[in-house]
């Protein structure tokens, strides 16, 4: 199927939701897939790499087009408005579709397609602020994930804290997998103030404790580093 177009019609989206059909691998896979990403949607086996593949032709045409056109209705679909969300350079624009986009994410492997790169990163963090608000998971898990950009600049750093600071009573199991991570990238990146952070800080002890043991888990951080931290485990 052609899929650079300049414009897409409700004919072209029925031809692609034909066409993708045949990318389903065996309900093995698919099954499997499921599990992991815990996802309602219909899986399709190995789908962020399908997607991927799929984002980089219809990227070179309308994609735009495309995002308005198709109505998720699967986790391929899922992924690969995520894919394409994301290729958007106008911030206005991207951050439009985007907060479509996250209320219709129920699983972590949605949220985490979206990339931030090049992106302006006042407006990001102002992005981000909106959908630390929302109540729901995977809306708020997004909202961490753009800190994940935004710290490669030292002048982001405190704000990240503050944002895992935040989070103190939250129960939800992804957007605190989330925070730990972005802890252990600020222990990776920023060795000496996040040190500090692990001393004096009011973020949850699921947070504190998940990412002590990424930390102890990555190549990245030292031996030393790796058993300093542990006098930093929390026992509730």
């Amino acid at each position: 199927m052609n899929l650079v177009k300049n414009i897409w019609t409700d004919k072209d989206i029925k031809e692609f939701n034909d066409y993708i059909l045949i990318l389903k691998s065996n309900e093995k896979d698919c099954t499997w897939e499921k599990k992991i990403v815990n996802t309602k949607l219909d899986c399709f086996g190995k789908t962020s790499f399908k997607a991927k593949q799929l984002c980089k032709e219809i990227k070179k045409g309308n994609f735009i087009s495309f995002i308005e056109k198709l109505k998720i209705e699967n986790h391929l679909h899922s992924l690969l408005i995520g894919y394409l969300i994301s290729s958007i350079k106008d911030f206005d624009n991207f951050e439009k579709f985007l907060l479509k986009y996250v209320l219709t994410i129920d699983n972590w492997a949605s949220c985490d397609t979206i990339k931030f790169k090049n992106k302006n990163k006042k407006s990001l963090e102002s992005l981000s602020k909106k959908l630390l608000l929302s109540d729901k998971c995977f809306v708020k898990r997004v909202g961490i994930n753009i800190y994940f950009e935004l710290i490669k600049d030292k002048n982001y750093v405190k704000n990240a804290f503050d944002v895992l600071n935040s989070l103190k009573n939250e129960k939800e199991y992804y957007v605190n997998m989330c925070g730990a991570w972005l802890l252990c990238e600020l222990f990776v990146k920023n060795r000496d103030e996040t040190l500090e952070y692990f001393k004096n800080n009011s973020t949850n002890s699921f947070i504190i404790n998940k990412a002590i043991s990424k930390c102890r888990d990555s190549f990245r951080i030292s031996v030393e580093d790796k058993e300093l931290l542990k006098k930093y485990k929390r026992v509730d």
